[in-house]
């Protein structure tokens, strides 16, 4: 519809000048392109077609009465004069008639661009201000140009209601400009109409030449084209912006400019003309009422803008006192301008030590630098140490926002929040994390990590406090915890630069050197030394032995990989007995550790697979030698392994969560074995057996449900297990629920040191199993203590091991009575067992 206003008004203002027809027809035909041009957007602006703001209404309804005057002008000139009343010029009068119209419908719609008045009030002031500047320009053009022109009737009230309207427009646009896209233009627009159509006016009024309508045709045109355009989308509608209460506060004197040009033409009238005329003076009260109108208003709103500033500066300040955080204001060069009062509470920073100094200043040297990047660089979170009113530096954490660009801020504003606490809280949470929460060394995660980190070769010592778990039992774990600690304060004072120490578990720790293997073992050595000594903690003094187990550990190598080498070097280094040197992994390890592997591997499903079998070894009675029980080993036999001992494949059961599959395996076939050699031994009496019991098939209780799902005659079983562990839970209560079936308990491993005669003590125990060892290498009167004391307490003492005539007097000299070993019978199948009962049976 555009192209076609256009084209329509061209063609017929083109063939008007070229004489073809009346100037008042082709004004005629402007007019109606203008009122269906304005038309067309009114209907748009209703079916919500484009980002119509709300100003566009009333200015397409303006435009179309335009339009529909400035076409009614034309007819009139071409018709009236000849046809209706040849007297009455009324083609003058139909635009003063539109002019009305458009004026007010125009303002109104400038009125509502963005930026104007929030409020009536306001806009009653901003239109007073519009008004004001008409009104005074009138007055100006009226002392110099009209009055002298005798200019009167419709041509006098078309200038003074243009006058009004024009000022009024400058008003509205000056303000929408900063916040509405294309304000100015569609203020031009609007001036450009009003300006036409009071040229119009005066042209019908004056009767001037017909080419002047068409010089007033072409604005005519050209005004509602630009006043009507409608915003395309995705153009805002109103731009981001703050106002004031009422958004009319003046930036500039409106009326400053326009009142002194009055004054300098009044002042020259008096001083030309000698005096005022009627019009003048009128004019002039008019002036001066608007002016003393627009400024008691203009007082209003400055005093309730000054509350509204007063309000939100209080609001501002009750929220930056209750802060916790400092808010600081710096300048182009961060020089702190401006601080909250939460700096002297939470830093101690008073004004003075601040204000009007580099903010930069009061960081951490090695913090200035990155801190001060970080402010040119536009950064929104920064963290620094801020030296404190106490010269205390403290973790802080910036909040950074550049309103320099804002006028009511134009500074950076600087929020700084006190996160020492905070730090403090994620250090200790990272220590206790990698350390060790008793001793202070680092954990296994520590260590494996520092593991990970070498790049350079090192030694990996594992070291193993033998007799803690004693020290726990007699004395009390809080003697356990002090002498652990008191262990690591040596192994963390002898250790070099470059050297971790850390605990693995209860009774290992380890150390990570940096030197060589020489380097290593002589630092070993000294801490097998250290270690060694009497720990006299809390008022008593704990004496233990020590091991070590060194691996070698390269760069990139894997850390686990280490540290299993590392502690079966140290398993070995037990297996050898106290005092023994620092023991290093090697080949043999590696190979106890493939097999250890195989065997974790091919268990699962042993059974399954036929591989276990039962092995017999006869218990005798001293000093008769007949067979009073028999204990039963199970055996393993597997393709790559060879015979695996129990003593090797039960702890892995454990940890693969077999020892209830397996004891009822085991207590099912040692039950049928022994109905079927019958109910009584060589010695008359029923034979008893003793099985090896696994410690978490103990420990869990699972012993006892055993027994009465597989049927084993309970009166005639033995429960046979390692020294235990003294803190395992429940210990006690399970030996107990066992002994209440009927069967019998016997500890293995037992010895001459208070460890083990504490055991004899603590526990429900009916027999205890002594190595021959403990003979050979201990004081005879010493055991025969401790066998009589096991007698005392309801105990029997079995020696296990005996190869001949001499160890066999030995241990009958002691007291002990019952003995198994190679001078009676190796452990056998159950055939050769049962030949072996045979011939007892018949020597009998």
């Amino acid at each position: 519809m555009l192209s076609v206003a256009v084209t329509l008004s061209a063609v017929a203002l083109t063939v008007a000048l070229a004489g073809l027809i009346p100037a008042g027809a082709a004004l005629t035909v402007v007019g109606l392109a203008a009122a269906a041009r304005a038309a067309v957007l009114l209907v748009r602006v209703r079916a919500g077609r484009g980002r119509v703001p709300g100003w566009h209404r009333p200015v397409a309804a303006g435009l179309v009465l335009s339009g529909l005057s400035t076409a009614a002008a034309g007819a009139a000139d071409v018709v009236a004069p000849h046809v209706l009343f040849p007297d009455v010029p009324l083609a003058a009068e139909l635009p003063l008639i539109g002019l009305f119209f458009v004026a007010g419908t125009f303002l109104a719609g400038l009125f509502h661009l963005p930026g104007q008045a929030a409020t009536y009030v306001g806009r009653i002031r901003r239109l007073i201000d519009g008004v004001g500047i008409g009104i005074l320009l009138f007055f100006v053009a009226w002392l110099l140009v009209f009055e002298a022109a005798g200019l009167k009737g419709a041509g006098l009230t078309a200038v003074l209601v243009a006058s009004v309207a024009v000022g009024a427009a400058v008003v509205g646009t000056l303000r929408a400009a900063p916040l509405q896209p294309g304000a100015l233009l569609r203020g031009l627009g609007v001036l450009v109409t009003i300006i036409a159509q009071t040229a119009l006016i005066l042209i019908l009024d004056y009767h001037l030449a017909p080419g002047w309508l068409l010089l007033a045709g072409v604005p005519l045109a050209a005004g509602p084209l630009l006043a009507g355009r409608v915003l395309p989308a995705g153009v805002a509608v109103e731009a981001p912006g703050t106002v004031t209460p009422d958004g009319s506060f003046a930036r500039y004197p409106l009326l400053a400019l326009p009142m002194a040009g009055a004054l300098v033409a009044a002042a020259y009238h008096l001083v030309v003309v000698g005096h005022l005329d009627e019009p003048s003076a009128l004019l002039a009260i008019v002036g001066v009422l608007l002016v003393a109108v627009r400024e008691g208003l203009a007082v209003a709103d400055i005093r309730q803008y000054t509350r509204w500033l007063a309000e939100r500066e209080a609001r501002f300040r009750a929220l930056v006192a209750g802060s916790a955080d400092v808010t600081m204001m710096l300048d182009d060069a961060f020089v702190v301008r401006w601080q909250s009062p939460a700096a002297a509470r939470r830093l101690g920073l008073a004004d003075a030590d601040v204000i009007g100094r580099p903010l930069l200043d009061r960081v951490h040297p090695d913090d200035a630098h990155a801190a001060g990047t970080a402010l040119a660089a536009g950064a929104v979170l920064v963290e620094a140490r801020i030296g404190d009113g106490f010269g205390i530096w403290r973790e802080t954490e910036w909040s950074v926002s550049d309103q320099r660009g804002d006028p009511s801020v134009r500074a950076v504003v600087v929020h700084v929040r006190d996160i020492s606490q905070r730090r403090q809280l994620e250090h200790a949470l990272r220590q206790a994390a990698r350390s060790d929460h008793l001793t202070g060394l680092a954990n296994r995660t520590e260590l494996g990590r520092r593991l990970g980190e070498r790049t350079a070769p090192g030694v990996l010592i594992v070291l193993g406090l033998d007799g803690l778990s004693s020290v726990n039992q007699l004395r009390g774990h809080e003697i356990g915890d002090a002498v652990l600690v008191e262990a690591a304060r040596r192994l963390r004072a002898a250790l070099g630069p470059g050297e971790v120490a850390a605990r693995l578990t209860g009774d290992k720790f380890a150390v990570l050197t940096a030197g060589g293997a020489v380097h290593a073992q002589m630092t070993a050595s000294r801490l097998l030394t250290l270690l060694s000594d009497p720990y006299p903690v809390l008022g008593v003094s704990s004496h233990l032995s020590a091991s070590a187990g060194l691996a070698e550990h390269t760069a990139g190598g894997g850390a686990d990989s280490a540290l299993a080498k590392a502690e079966l070097a140290l398993q070995r280094a037990r297996q050898l007995g106290p005092a023994q040197p620092p023991q290093w992994y090697d080949e043999a390890t590696a190979a106890l550790l493939r097999r250890r592997l195989m065997i974790e591997q091919d268990l699962p499903g042993a059974l399954a697979r036929g591989e276990l079998d039962l092995v017999y070894q006869p218990v005798v009675e001293l000093p008769s030698g007949r067979v009073a029980g028999v204990e039963a080993r199970p055996r393993w036999r597997r393709s790559g392994l060879g015979p695996v001992a129990d003593a090797e494949f039960l702890p892995v059961a454990d940890q693969l969560g077999l020892h209830l599959e397996l004891g009822a395996w085991l207590l099912s076939a040692a039950g049928r074995q022994l109905a079927a050699w019958g109910g009584a031994g060589p010695a008359g009496s029923p034979l008893w057996l003793a099985l090896p019991v696994s410690p978490a098939l103990l420990g869990q209780g699972g012993l006892v449900d055993l027994v009465g799902a597989t049927g084993f005659p309970a009166s005639r079983l033995v429960v046979q297990f390692a020294v235990p562990d003294p803190e395992q839970p429940g210990l006690i209560d399970h030996l107990a629920a066992v002994r209440t079936l009927g069967a019998r308990t016997a500890l293995e491993g037992f010895g001459v040191q208070a460890a083990s005669l504490s055991l004899l003590r603590r526990l429900p125990l009916d027999l205890v199993r002594v190595d021959r060892h403990t003979f050979a290498g201990a004081d005879t009167a010493v055991v025969a203590a401790v066998v009589n004391l096991a007698r005392q307490l309801g105990v029997d003492v079995s020696v296990d091991g005996v190869r001949d005539d001499d160890e066999l007097r030995t241990v009958t000299a002691a007291g002990c009575r019952l003995a198994q070993g190679p001078l009676f019978c190796g452990p056998s199948v159950a055939e050769r067992f049962e030949a072996y009962l045979d011939t007892q049976r018949a020597g009998r």
